[in-house]
């Protein structure tokens, strides 16, 4: 009797033992199938890259205006996110103004400092929701009508590239309005490129992007420096004697 006893809690414990390893070799091959976003999310580690800005806008006599700025992004072990936006000196003006923002994922607090400034804002996203989708869905309807009667874009994939040592998978999207569309009295083409990383770590970051309207110019968003690791901590601490001001948002469900 205690033989078939513990002869039937051995075959129960093998079986256990048995299904464990199944869920979790099942586990493992659905984590190699994740698409790039869902693994993205899984796995984040931190770097800092920069990156250049720069539009060119063509005048009518075939001259051109050229913007520039500086753009940096980080993310830091904690998980909190870094962008620093710098634009380039006004006409009227030798002084650059740099935007930087914060924003901790753990809180969900978001904080925005200007330099040259004195105020340090502090904005506040509550866990409380509102549902407006029915408002919503009522007001849209008629815009959903109107973008249908614009010309459909033409996607391309534009396969793997790698910016300094971070691969990425590019997309072209290409918009042609015939003439008459938008007041044009020629054919025009819009282009939007993105390339956005697929490396292990650093899957989403958006590395290189090329918008080219003949209505605004052409703007090119390019990565010049990427470096893994934490980021320098004093990137993340704004000015001292900065007014702080709080406000707090309440977020909202989007419709499906």
């Amino acid at each position: 009797m205690r033989t078939s006893l513990l002869a039937t809690l051995v075959l129960s414990l093998t079986g256990s033992l048995t299904l464990v390893a199944a869920a979790q070799e099942t586990s493992v091959r659905q984590q190699r199938a994740l698409p790039p976003g869902v693994a993205a999310k899984q796995a984040r580690l931190p770097y800092t890259a920069e990156f250049k800005n720069t539009r060119v806008q063509t005048l009518a006599d075939g001259s051109t205006i050229t913007h520039e700025s500086t753009e940096v992004m980080a993310r830091d072990a904690q998980g909190r996110t870094l962008t620093i936006h710098t634009s380039e000196a006004g006409m009227e003006s030798n002084v650059t103004q740099t935007s930087s923002t914060v924003y901790d994922p753990a809180t969900r607090t978001s904080t925005n400092w200007f330099t040259p400034g004195q105020r340090l804002i502090v904005t506040t996203n509550s866990a409380t929701q509102t549902n407006t989708c029915a408002a919503n869905m009522v007001r849209t309807a008629p815009q959903a009508q109107a973008v249908s009667d614009q010309p459909k874009p033409v996607n391309e994939e534009l396969g793997l590239q790698t910016f300094l040592g971070v691969e990425a998978r590019g997309h072209r999207q290409t918009t042609t309005y015939p003439a008459g569309t938008l007041g044009n009295s020629d054919q025009l083409v819009r282009t939007y490129e993105t390339w956005f990383s697929t490396t292990p770590g650093y899957a989403g970051i958006n590395v290189r992007q090329i918008n080219d309207d003949p209505q605004i110019g052409r703007s090119v968003r390019e990565l010049t420096k990427f470096t893994p690791g934490d980021p320098d901590p004093a990137l993340f601490q704004p000015p001292d004697g900065y007014e702080t001001v709080t406000h707090e948002v309440h977020e909202e469900v989007r419709c499906p």
